[in-house]
């Protein structure tokens, strides 16, 4: 056996190659020959050994000469284990250079040699078994063929375990995981890639560890994990995208300089991540953090590292409205990429520009666009200051040329045979069509990638698609207008998102857009079309099957938009029907549409053979989100102003709004009990404090309560004999928040009435928590002190001590976020004997500017296992609480009352008292979940 062979089999994997270079995709090669000889030698050995040290120096159409003539030389010796090899670099080269079909051939010519190889129980046939196996798993993936790739990438795990080679299994487990982000199984490669670099921590540093972390990084990243705020933490299966991107980056600039580039462009995705839904001061860090490294990104040799990064940057600074910046990037991206070799990332990063390009169109003909969900949602439209973009040199750019750069993408994807790219490329050249409304070739193009998207099972694409051709069919201009056949499509749309929860917030990472612009839209465009075609106040079996599909569709929605919350599937309860639970309450549907507002009543059945409620329809309201939001926001910044009563004709308004037209039909069904179910903004408002003119909705006898829907978890009827109560509350201030001092009142309060277990202040510590909610087995859990509701988890928590030795309050306070307060609460969940029947935050408020922020609350409840959860839309005075929290456990502890009967007294309370009448004080305490 040669020495060349001996040495490029036995290096399993101490040099890894990022063979195509991006953000997701960093495929491991097994290329460490030793460099011996600059000149090049007529001997075959030495010839790929050349070929290999120019590869490594990245002159990969040189190496593909060499690689060429050392197969021909091995063939002429009839040595096909060596041949073999060098036509397995060979492959690698020809992919390096955009030649995939040659890529394709030299692969498969490679293990078709070794089939018939000798030697087939040897160390170095395996290992090169093995490494051709890698090499067509890389070359089938930047194909376009997932599925294949990822058997590739198992098969040679396989040989390498039998082989007891750990570096060699540890790459081609690497490798899997990037087959397995293709197929959408974003979970799957998650748990792969902790698995993987929890071997490699103990590892020193190496190429290898650099590319494990930021593979592990970038799938943090499209799973939510973005970053972990506790500096203390180390295990790698807790660290956000963040953390382990900058551990990549930094054993990258000690063994791996190559790999620079590509983590510097992940940690730019990563802070563009961490801007949304942040406050502007911190979102104008992130983006500037992100547009920095996407600078550093594009110094690189690597073109399409390059090019996604300017594509990137240039889609930031269209959101940040730098007009002038984004118009010189376009021109070196367009030349980059009309340079660029064929393959699955040129293909995106084409459809990724002309998208940008379109983005950038609507800002000049705004009038004649129909929807683009790639695009930030188009209020940047409506901005006059936007007028001097249209006078930008270059801002005219035509559609035709937009039009031709897809074009492009849609024949290098039938080059390729890559079907999915295919699909995508098509049906954005259809939505390109949607926006000039040239509504027969949109349609036409619309199919033809639905019909490609299909057959490759790829549904995170067909979705859009579908949601496409409905918004075609619906079109008021188009003379095929078919809106029976607009409802088929969004209703297929929707069933598809739902299949698609547990990888929805990671869907089409090649062009990422958020749930509010990509996802959101497709459940309330298919309610607006449904409810327009079911008339209002119609008790029709077509109308109340309209209206139930439409109720049904409101309720995926609050169920998707808690998944993205929580940025995964993790609610999984099964749905309950409320007549099951309660006869006497009626849920309310209050939907916000573009032009209107729509108010669906499922009213209780009188009879016990129902099958089903009656579901009422009042007329609905014209007008639109924007006055809707505008309206809640003004109820909501005067409800929590005790100077002035001026919230009073705003409140009556929203009372008209959600209440009057049905209260007719609620007295006639007595109804008893009021659920909500609360659409967008209306979250951050209380439902009890809406007037009627005279008194408010909680003086009518209504007791009530909010859910998410009708995915509530089954009730356990609690003993009445004093629930025992585990009491945690913090008295001082700490660090910016102030002190609650009477919050020690509130918890004596609580005692007097239930068996109680007390953490004051240096007590209430986490790990004290988590100790009380084992040991004491309380089916009520009450948390007095400071906490936040907002839009996403990271940012939705409650305040603890941080050390009971720290006795500092300045140095001491621990923010618990909502999916932390689920892992405390997690062994209580899974006991139905010993479930927490109620949680209640006693002094948390919604987060200011955040008109999401109400998912919070729901997020809080659901997330935390307890049945029912009450808790503050806004922070309140703290003698009122201790107060209203005094009468809640009187009446809830030696009454037979339910829980939302308990409240509405102990708020009925306060009101009678002229201290605390006005809303601000008794309002803002709302119940989520099983309100009995």
């Amino acid at each position: 056996m040669s020495a060349l062979l001996f040495l490029a089999t036995i290096s399993q994997i101490t040099h890894p190659v990022a063979l195509i270079p991006n953000s997701y995709q960093v495929a491991i090669q097994n290329i460490t020959a030793p460099i011996t000889d600059t000149l090049l030698s007529k001997s075959p050995q030495q010839i790929l050994e050349q070929g290999i040290q120019i590869y490594q120096s990245e002159k990969f159409t040189e190496a593909v000469k060499l690689f060429q003539n050392a197969a021909g030389s091995f063939q002429a010796q009839g040595d096909h284990l060596n041949q073999a090899l060098a036509l397995n670099y060979l492959a690698l080269a020809n992919q390096q250079v955009g030649q995939l079909p040659q890529a394709q051939k030299a692969i498969a010519e490679s293990l078709a040699l070794l089939k018939i190889a000798r030697q087939k129980d040897s160390r170095e046939y395996l290992s090169i078994l093995a490494q051709a196996l890698n090499t067509q798993g890389q070359v089938q993936l930047a194909s376009g063929h997932s599925q294949e790739a990822l058997t590739s990438w198992e098969q040679a795990t396989a040989i390498y375990s039998k082989m007891g080679d750990d570096a060699g299994k540890i790459g081609s487990q690497l490798n899997q995981t990037q087959a397995l982000q293709a197929l959408g199984l974003y979970r799957r490669a998650k748990i792969t890639l902790i698995q993987v670099n929890q071997i490699l921590q103990k590892q020193p540093v190496s190429p290898l560890k650099a590319t494990g972390l930021l593979n592990l990084g970038n799938t943090l990243r499209l799973v939510g994990d973005l970053s972990q705020e506790d500096i203390t933490v180390k295990d790698i299966d807790k660290l956000g995208s963040v953390q382990v991107l900058e551990q990549s980056l930094s054993i990258a600039e000690q063994v791996y300089p190559q790999l620079i580039p590509e983590i510097h462009l992940s940690l730019g995705n990563t802070a563009q991540a961490l801007s949304l839904g942040k406050s502007p001061e911190e979102k104008s860090r992130r983006i500037t953090q992100a547009l920095d490294y996407y600078q550093k990104a594009a110094v690189t040799k690597s073109p399409l590292t390059r090019v996604q990064a300017q594509l990137n940057q240039m889609r930031l600074l269209m959101d940040e409205q730098k007009w002038q910046q984004v118009q010189s990037l376009w021109p070196e991206i367009q030349q980059q990429l009309n340079a660029a070799p064929a393959s699955r990332k040129t293909i995106y990063a084409r459809i990724n520009f002309a998208q940008s390009l379109t983005c950038f169109k609507q800002l000049t003909e705004p009038s004649r666009m129909g929807i683009n969900a790639n695009c930030p949602k188009n209020e940047l439209v409506a901005d006059a200051s936007l007028s001097h973009v249209k006078s930008l040199d270059g801002a005219n750019v035509e559609w035709k040329a937009i039009a031709q750069i897809i074009a492009v993408a849609v024949d290098q994807a039938k080059t390729l045979k890559d079907m999915r790219a295919e699909a995508y490329a098509l049906g954005t050249l259809g939505n390109l069509y949607e926006q000039t409304h040239q509504w027969s070739e949109a349609q036409q193009l619309t199919q033809q990638a639905l019909k490609l998207a299909e057959g490759i099972g790829a549904a995170d694409i067909a979705y859009r698609w579908h949601w496409q051709l409905g918004r075609i069919l619906k079109a008021q201009d188009n003379p095929q207008r078919n809106e029976q056949g607009a409802i088929a499509s969004y209703t297929k749309a929707v069933n598809i998102l739902k299949l698609l929860r547990s990888d929805l917030v990671a869907i089409n990472r090649e062009v990422q857009f958020s749930f509010q612009e990509g996802v959101e839209p497709v459940y309330r465009e298919l309610v607006s079309l449904l409810l327009q075609n079911s008339p209002y106040q119609d008790n029709s079996e077509a109308s109340q099957q309209n209206l139930k599909t439409a109720r049904d569709v409101i309720e995926s929605l609050q169920l998707a938009e808690l998944d993205n919350f929580f940025r995964k599937a993790c609610l999984d309860a099964k749905p309950v029907q409320i007549d099951e639970i309660d006869r006497t309450a009626a849920v309310i549907y209050p939907i916000i549409l573009s032009d209107r507002l729509e108010v669906i009543v499922s009213l209780p059945n009188k009879l016990k053979n129902q099958k089903q409620n009656l579901l009422l329809r009042p007329k609905p309201i014209p007008v639109s989100q924007t006055e809707v939001e505008k309206t809640i926001q003004e109820l909501r910044a005067t409800l929590v102003t005790r100077s002035t009563r001026d919230f009073l004709p705003v409140s009556q308004k929203v009372y008209n709004w959600l209440i009057k037209d049905i209260e007719p039909q609620l007295q006639a069904y007595k109804v008893q009990n009021l659920v909500f179910v609360l659409d967008g903004t209306l979250r951050s408002v209380p439902m009890a404090a809406l007037y009627d003119g005279k008194q408010y909705l909680i003086q009518k006898g209504y007791n009530i309560a909010l859910t998410p829907g009708l995915h509530l978890l089954p009730n356990r009827s609690l003993t009445r004999q004093k629930p025992r109560t585990i009491a945690a509350g913090i008295t001082e201030a700490l660090g910016t928040f102030e002190g609650l001092p009477s919050v020690k009142n509130e918890i004596n309060t609580i005692q007097q009435e239930v068996p109680t277990r007390v953490l004051l202040d240096s007590q209430f510590t986490k790990i004290a928590l988590e100790k009380a909610i084992k040991s004491f087995p309380a089916p009520v859990v009450h948390l007095a002190t400071h906490g936040q509701f907002a839009s996403n988890a990271e940012d939705t928590y409650i305040l603890t001590w941080k050390n009971s030795d720290e006795k500092d309050p300045a140095l001491s306070s621990d923010r618990v976020n909502v999916n932390e307060l689920s892992s405390l609460l997690q062994s209580r969940e899974t006991s139905q004997k010993n479930a927490i029947e109620l949680l209640v935050l006693s002094a948390c408020q919604t987060a200011s500017g955040d008109k999401r922020a109400g998912l919070g609350i729901a997020g809080f409840a659901l997330r935390s296992g307890a049945r029912s959860t009450l808790a503050t839309l806004w922070s309140v005075d703290d003698q009122a609480t201790a107060k209203i929290m005094g009468e809640f456990y009187k009446q809830f502890a030696n009454t037979k009352e339910s829980k939302a009967e308990a409240l509405k007294r102990a708020q009925l309370l306060l009101l009678t008292d002229p201290e605390y009448k006005h809303p601000y004080y008794w309002a803002p305490y709302v119940l989520v979940g099983n309100w009995l």
